[in-house]
């Protein structure tokens, strides 16, 4: 296992341009599916695909509005072509010897928001790269789909926009144009029994990203957002 040294380890994007990146979890995974006959243990083939994903947690924008992500565009595939990839290059800084820099071009798969009353906004984001299949000579698309997901809304939230997501209003609506909204709550005995009330509103979202890490407009405001976008690879 080589150590790497988060204050030595950096991170290059346009998706995350002014630095604030609190963590980064990065990997290359294989798929092996062996093939295998009677009267032998030895795999007839073997059919391997690897994919490479990365999480990026970074605070929202500061109170001069600096800093944080900028917005990514998350609308659905009308055509058979790439969504639109994001290039990440991490560069770590290992205690041993030496790794080489982690670089794909990446397509999303989630983004997440929090932030307590007092709190500093954080954003998370989920990617994953084409699949690459040794030997394969074909051409690899990636569409995306609906970006769905849900919002806290109501007294003491912040805004969508505040959040980071832009929602499409007509589309999440219900058939009569009302909001699709659920509710929950908590509170218990004792002094001073404090308890919550969180309503959440379920969206389609068309951008993520670009979210309020922390001004006057937001203090003492939570935030809660969570948003999955659905990749598909289509073999051409």
């Amino acid at each position: 296992m080589a150590v790497i040294i988060g204050g030595g380890t950096t991170v290059v994007s346009t998706q995350f341009p002014n630095g604030g990146i609190v963590s980064v979890q990065f990997g290359f995974n294989p798929q092996v599916d062996r093939l295998y006959e009677l009267g032998s243990f030895d795999p007839y083939d073997s059919n391997v695909t690897k994919t490479r994903t990365i999480s990026v947690n970074i605070y929202g924008s500061r109170t001069d509005g600096t800093g944080g992500s900028s917005p990514l565009v998350v609308t659905p595939s009308t055509t058979c072509t790439d969504a639109g990839a994001t290039s990440i290059t991490v560069n770590p800084a290992s205690c041993v010897g030496s790794l080489l820099p982690f670089i794909a071009d990446y397509f999303v798969t989630g983004y997440t928001y929090t932030k307590d009353n007092l709190g500093f906004g954080q954003e998370s984001w989920s990617f994953t790269s084409k699949p690459e299949i040794p030997g394969f000579a074909g051409t690899i698309v990636m569409l995306r789909g609906i970006a769905e997901g849900t919002i806290a809304t109501g007294d003491g939230n912040m805004t969508a926009l505040q959040m980071g997501v832009v929602v499409d209003e007509a589309a999440s609506n219900d058939a009569l144009g009302a909001p699709i909204e659920g509710e929950s709550g908590s509170v218990q005995g004792g002094t001073p029994g404090i308890g919550d009330f969180t309503v959440q509103r379920h969206i389609i979202a068309t951008s993520i990203g670009g979210s309020i890490g922390k001004n006057t407009t937001v203090d003492g405001l939570v935030g809660q957002a969570s948003i999955q976008i659905p990749m598909t690879p289509v073999y051409i």
